[in-house]
């Protein structure tokens, strides 16, 4: 009688081991499976982000970059050298943007300097702060809002306190490069000769409203 129960102790013992090496099989295989799911979802998002998020940051950054220098070359002006203020023009802007610079600054500090002579003024300027509030990597164009202190200097006189200013700048992606294609000052004003420049004071330092 001892035996027989012996035996089916036994028995169900082995039973009982059989089913938790079967459940530990089944928790074994889950785990497994989880495992290559997560490894698919994180896959798939990295790619996405590397395929679709990567390009959107490169262009943001490469657009705010080139907006940042563009409005740095148009609000950095020495009279003495309107050959490398131009040729920095041509390297930041483009189109109608470009066309209308030039008409108004370059146009405008041309008859100055003839009367200015050595006293001229002279502008130089810093990033305040930077923002792009729109980006479309697929069609290469992006708006950007810069913020810049601009100072100006006239020989022999001190600085003048920084006068910050404000542009909304159209980009786009030409030939590989980011160019300024519109700028719009967000005070409304655009480069206008000034008293002050016409008797030798510093220049007008505003951007214009390019690609209107």
């Amino acid at each position: 009688m001892a035996n027989k129960q012996d035996s089916s102790t036994a028995g169900k013992q082995t039973d009982r081991s059989a089913s938790i090496r079967t459940i530990g099989g089944v928790v074994a295989i889950v785990a497994v499976l989880a495992a290559a799911v997560c490894v698919a979802i994180f896959g798939y998002r990295a790619y996405d982000v590397y395929t679709s998020q990567g390009p959107t940051q490169s262009a943001r950054d490469e657009a705010t970059g080139a907006a940042e220098q563009a409005m740095l070359n148009v609000t950095t002006i020495d009279p003495k050298d309107m050959a490398g203020f131009d040729k920095r023009l041509e390297s930041s802007f483009a189109g109608d943007a470009l066309t209308q610079v030039r008409q108004q600054i370059v146009g405008s500090l041309e008859p100055t300097l003839k009367q200015a002579g050595d006293q001229v003024g002279s502008t130089s300027s810093r990033i305040v702060r930077s923002a792009p509030t729109e980006v479309n990597a697929d069609e290469n164009s992006a708006q950007v809002l810069v913020y810049l202190a601009v100072t100006g200097k006239t020989p022999g006189q001190a600085a003048e306190t920084p006068n910050t200013m404000g542009f909304l700048v159209g980009m786009s992606k030409i030939d590989g490069t980011w160019k300024a294609v519109k700028v719009t000052p967000l005070d409304g004003i655009a480069v206008q000769p000034t008293e002050s420049a016409q008797n030798g004071s510093t220049p007008s330092s505003e951007a214009p409203a390019g690609g209107n």
